[in-house]
């Protein structure tokens, strides 16, 4: 038995039941990182992604007694990959969903690590009073379910949180540290996937290295950086395609 664990980035969380729903038959966990939903009141002043990559292994082993599959998004993708690096034994395979590799990827974050909560605040404010505006930067289409579902995700945490966590993703990704675990999982033989939206790829900055090791690399047609969002079928299929080669790869040895 394997479970699939998402982790999810800057704004928000992945635990939408149509997001969920679309992983047919699967066991699949969405936590809440620090300072986010049900811990939005119940963190520490301060964390870094280490932090938040051990929250994440003691959820997995709360819930479930299997190795999980893990998939992260954007920072999400930062604190996947340093848990695939802690926590091996726990770890089936690394998906990162246009994860921060670098500091240009964290460009939002490092901006809102240098603001002032008040002005942070105003933004948000900025984005709640136009959902359709908000995700349309990124080529989502208003609807129903994925204006509740942005709507949700701004209301998800409060904004302190929003610039502790772009805090530790800049101090993460600047590091030299973060690439070389991520190279040591990739030497592990752990099955490491790239997935990225069709309209957002070009602005993924992915070593070289790392497209030319890594077990997929996967572009999802008609979709952006929000592609959980735009197409949660498509988004999920497309994940549990990868998941399931690995399955019979490792059958075949």
């Amino acid at each position: 038995m394997t479970a699939v664990l998402l982790i999810h980035g800057l704004f928000g969380s992945l635990n939408a039941p149509r997001i969920l729903s679309a992983f047919v038959n699967r066991l699949v966990l969405a936590p809440d990182l620090l300072g986010y939903g049900a811990l939005r009141d119940q963190s520490p002043a301060g964390w870094t992604l280490v932090d938040q990559a051990d929250h994440v292994a003691a959820h997995v082993r709360e819930h479930v007694e299997c190795q999980v599959d893990v998939i992260g998004h954007s920072v999400g993708g930062a604190v996947a990959t340093i848990f695939a690096h802690r926590y091996p034994e726990l770890t089936r395979s690394l998906t990162s969903v246009e994860g921060n590799m670098t500091l240009s990827d964290a460009f939002w974050s490092q901006k809102i690590a240098r603001q002032a909560l008040p002005d942070i605040a105003q933004e948000v404010a900025g984005f709640r009073s136009d959902v359709a505006a908000w995700i349309g930067r990124s080529g989502v289409a208003a609807s129903a379910f994925t204006l509740s579902t942005a709507a949700a995700w701004l209301d998800n945490q409060p904004v302190s949180t929003l610039r502790t966590q772009a805090r530790a993703v800049v101090s993460a990704t600047a590091a030299e540290e973060y690439l070389e675990q991520l190279r040591a999982v990739v030497a592990s033989g752990v099955p490491v996937h790239l997935v990225a939206g069709a309209r957002s790829r070009h602005g993924w900055n992915v070593p070289e290295w790392l497209s030319a090791r890594a077990t997929s690399d996967t572009v999802i047609a008609d979709t952006g950086h929000l592609m959980m969002l735009e197409n949660p079928q498509l988004f999920a299929d497309t994940l549990l395609r990868n998941l399931d080669d690995d399955l019979v790869d490792n059958r075949r040895r």
